[in-house]
């Protein structure tokens, strides 16, 4: 018998290591004996916005098995984006429960896969307490770096959806979205502070995270020593001379814009918002920074996506050290 020497060991491990590392994502690869409760199949020049409707009751299912398939010709897939939303309450970003690459952002990395062509396997689940109404599970695909609020941003194809239908399928009116009790503090040149608030998931985030989020920051707190002005400022519009994002966030993405205004609304009216209609009074202002702030301001203001809110100044403490912070609560529709 042949004997299997140490180099012929060595270069099957290499071999098998290197098979191994590239294909990250062929452990949700699509079982070719499976059958679908939804086969969601997303092309260039097909349908504009496939979809496929799925009828469920939480009560005997918690999961469907669907598989979701990708094909283009001129674009080089790089991330598969995947929001979800429940009972029409809005888009939140949506991660997969199979072991999967992802990038810092959320997306699938599809970094091993064919880049014009793939398809996955997933158990998308079926919340329960939802009643009647839907559950939309959204998929697209961009050449890059993308933005789950905005899917024209480096969109390769898509978006695709699979809806999950309760009872009749209609919605409740959308409640707004409440973060409360958020402290944004005052930014550090060396970009450790957590200064930024993302709308998108209610996070607060510090500037040097903003090589993979810096599409999900809506706005962030700084505080104008002359004149002792604590302010909030849009991504877009965050004075350099405070802190350059591009710079230490080490990013190039465009950056969001909100615009601001004091508001006449009292902390009362403030508290008595419960659904996304409650805002419609919001309109559009000119100024995408606010200054001079202090506790009790209500503050109304309307994001790049067009969604409106009103922020209540809880506390400002401090100036633009290490101490300085203010404290928020924020209403915004869905």
């Amino acid at each position: 018998m042949k004997k299997f020497n140490f180099y012929q060991a060595a270069i099957l491990f290499a071999a098998i290591f290197f098979a191994v590392s590239c294909s990250d994502n062929d452990e949700i690869a699509v079982d070719p004996n499976a059958t679908y409760d939804a086969d969601l199949e997303v092309n260039e020049g097909g349908p504009a916005s496939p979809n496929k409707d799925v009828t469920v009751d939480a009560n005997t299912a918690s999961t469907i098995k669907a598989r979701v398939a990708f094909t283009t010709t001129t674009k080089d897939m790089k991330r598969l984006y995947i929001t979800q939303n429940i009972s029409g309450q809005g888009e939140t970003v949506f991660k997969p429960t199979e072991s999967v690459d992802l990038k810092g952002d959320g997306a699938i990395d599809l970094t091993g896969k064919n880049s014009k062509d793939f398809e996955f396997q997933f158990n998308l689940p079926v919340p329960s307490g939802v009643g009647t109404g839907t559950v939309v599970y959204k998929f697209w695909t961009t050449t890059g770096n993308g933005d789950f609020r905005d899917e024209s941003q480096r969109l390769a194809i898509g978006p695709g959806t699979i809806t999950l239908k309760y009872g009749s399928g209609t919605n409740p009116a959308a409640d707004v979205k409440e973060f409360l009790n958020v402290k944004l503090s005052a930014p550090l040149a060396n970009g450790t502070s957590s200064t930024f608030l993302s709308l998108l998931d209610g996070k607060v985030y510090t500037i040097k995270q903003g090589e993979e989020y810096v599409t999900f920051w809506d706005f962030g707190y700084y505080y104008l020593t002359s004149g002792n002005q604590a302010s909030l400022g849009s991504t877009d519009a965050y004075p350099d001379a405070v802190v350059n994002i591009p710079t230490i966030a080490n990013t190039s993405e465009d950056l969001n814009k909100a615009y601001f205004k004091l508001s006449t609304k009292t902390v009362t009216d403030f508290a008595n918002v419960k659904v996304s209609s409650d805002l419609g009074f919001v309109t559009k202002s000119d100024s995408q920074t606010i200054t001079n702030l202090k506790a009790n301001d209500v503050v109304e203001f309307v994001d790049q996506y067009g969604k409106k809110g009103l922020i209540k100044v809880l506390e400002v403490n401090g100036t633009d050290g290490s101490s300085g912070f203010i404290r928020i609560d924020v209403k915004a529709q869905p």
